[in-house]
């Protein structure tokens, strides 16, 4: 379920990376002239429809903080994209032009979230600051870029293979080190992990059962995933990989 709210955040407080592109002579105003109305979500199904206000002309969302998941469903098939900090989205928006496939789209709030709303007042007012413009542009090809990985990892005929190069995959981002491993602080039961990997829950369930028999991964009480050793050798340059082998 998600609910409104009149309050507005900054996008330059909601995304600390939005901040670094300004000299600090800059920050103060920016702080101020990228204020934006503020939507917050809380765990369940979002209805992304219901958050169109046609007058704001609409741009889309920062998130700057939370969980939020995409499904999508074409002929009785589900996939999976997760979204957090730092992801711009439209989620209204299907491009009927760009595919004749018709696919069912829902929104699942995984985790209470906040959201900047992006509009035409909005842009207008950073127009003083282009690179903040320029980066939000690039935000949208780095969601592009970890989905045609996601869609390359899921070519790989094992599950067990498509299963821990999504989990590391997704340590990339979200992954913290700790003494025992790499810590996915992930909510990921079999089913999404299935959605994620594009197999059935029972070849799921059954792939994570030999890859914690075989100590690649565990699972904590509190339901995260913790990765065992160094990442695959298809992610050698993981961004993680000389932090746990170090």
């Amino acid at each position: 379920m998600g609910a409104g709210s009149h309050a507005t955040i900054s996008i330059v407080d909601a995304d600390p990376d939005l901040a670094d592109l300004l000299d600090p002579s800059q920050l103060e105003r920016a702080r101020h002239e990228a204020r934006a109305r503020l939507l917050r979500l809380f765990p369940g199904e979002w209805d992304a429809a219901g958050a169109i206000q046609p007058e704001r002309h609409h741009r889309g969302f920062l998130i700057a903080d939370g969980l939020l998941s995409r499904d999508v469903e074409v002929i009785g098939r589900q996939c999976v994209e997760l979204l957090g900090p730092g992801d711009v989205m439209r989620p209204w928006s299907w491009d009927g032009e760009g595919s004749h496939v018709h696919a069912e789209i829902g929104w699942t709030v995984l985790e209470p979230t906040r959201m900047a709303t992006l509009d035409q007042q909005l842009v207008q007012r950073i127009a003083p600051w282009p690179q903040l413009g320029l980066e939000l542009f690039n935000r949208g090809t780095r969601r592009a870029h970890a989905l045609a990985v996601a869609l390359a990892i899921s070519h790989h005929p094992r599950v067990d293979d498509r299963l821990m190069l999504t989990l590391w995959h997704l340590a990339e981002r979200w992954g913290r080190v700790h003494p025992d491993g790499v810590v996915v602080p992930l909510p990921l039961p079999h089913q999404r992990l299935a959605d994620l990997v594009g197999a059935h829950r029972p070849s799921v369930t059954s792939a994570l059962g030999e890859l914690t028999r075989a100590g690649a991964l565990s699972r904590r009480e509190t339901g995260e995933w913790v990765l065992h050793g160094a990442p695959p050798k298809e992610l050698r340059n993981h961004r993680l990989a000389a932090m746990v082998d170090g």
